[in-house]
């Protein structure tokens, strides 16, 4: 895991400077984000235990930040695609993780996570205007529904119901990146072949 926080170093260093004098080819692997999907979906198959149906959180995934409305927010679409990777990551970095879950099965998903970001990092430098991609709006309010996820496990002290609801919670994450980004994605990668860092 030390491994991934300085994956997340260097790319947050990459993504202010954005410095890079060769083109970068960046192709988004569509079987990943379907098996990250599939496999998070299977083991998360079961509802929320019984005992945790009473514990009312109040999160609420801006799916909109997920979504375009045009060409022209493609671009902010797909950085802000990657940079949910990365908040999973991240978020799957805390302690107190239930037991009774197949650890076998988790360090799976998140290797299936870290790839797509190790993969895909060069997606943040693409270049493009900020009020049209509208990126930075995105970033703020996926980084807030992630940060208000941590705060969850924090406030209730990594409880396996706090999990329990991260857990189901991250699910609707990838429905809705599988379900509504998969043809912004396919259709923006195989448009752009070649990404330059912007200078």
């Amino acid at each position: 895991r030390m491994a991934f926080q300085c994956l997340i170093w260097v790319s947050s260093l990459l993504f202010a400077a954005q410095v890079c004098s060769m083109p970068i080819k960046c192709q988004l692997q569509l079987r990943l984000v379907e098996t990250t999907h599939t496999y998070w979906r299977t083991w998360c198959a079961g509802p929320i235990p019984f005992q945790c149906l009473d514990e009312k959180f109040g999160i609420k995934l801006p799916t909109w930040a997920l979504q375009s409305n045009d060409s022209k927010q493609d671009v902010g679409v797909t950085k802000a695609v990657f940079k949910t990777f990365m908040n999973m990551g991240s978020l799957m970095e805390n302690d107190g993780i239930p037991q009774y879950w197949d650890s076998g099965k988790l360090e799976n998903f998140e290797n299936i996570v870290y790839r797509q970001i190790s993969e895909n990092i060069c997606n943040l430098g693409v270049s493009a205007q900020e009020d049209e991609d509208g990126f930075a709006q995105r970033d703020a309010a996926l980084t807030h529904y992630f940060q208000k996820l941590a705060a969850l496990l924090k406030e209730k002290e990594f409880s396996d119901c706090a999990w329990e609801r991260v857990r189901h919670e991250l699910l609707r994450v990838l429905q809705v990146i599988l379900w509504r980004t998969t043809y912004i994605l396919f259709h923006f990668l195989r448009s752009v072949p070649e990404w330059h860092f912007s200078v």
